[in-house]
């Protein structure tokens, strides 16, 4: 037969790591709250700068609206790097097909049949 002990200061404690974490958790989101309601206001003051401004970081105008279109809780910073390195991956990507495409031999057009034909007549 066995026994279990039961030790009333294991409940309390493992009570209290309980409320400990929730406050932890609490306490997270809050300052994520409040993380992203500070960039939110950071965010829209892109909105005042001019298209080259924004060239020069990388975005546009309807980059940052559409950052700003996110839930209210949602941070637009985030979505907005995610953005510009997409551009980024993009613009490089196009250099990369127009350095190939330059780098390539031409391709001389192939003659059609009749073409071959009347060249072979004249010969």
């Amino acid at each position: 037969m066995a026994t279990t002990e039961f030790d009333v200061s294991q409940l309390r404690s493992s009570a209290r790591e309980r409320v400990v974490a929730a406050t932890a958790t609490a306490f997270a989101r809050m300052i994520g709250t409040w993380r992203a309601m500070r960039n939110r206001r950071v965010v829209a003051q892109l909105l005042d700068w001019d298209s080259a401004m924004l060239k020069d970081i990388g975005l546009t105008t309807g980059d940052v609206r559409s950052a700003m279109s996110g839930p209210l809780l949602e941070d637009p910073s985030y979505r907005l790097s995610v953005l510009s390195v997409e551009r980024r991956a993009s613009l490089r990507a196009a250099a990369r097909e127009r350095l190939a495409l330059a780098a390539s031999p031409k391709v001389v057009p192939i003659r059609t049949a009749r073409q071959a034909r009347v060249r072979l007549l004249e010969i």
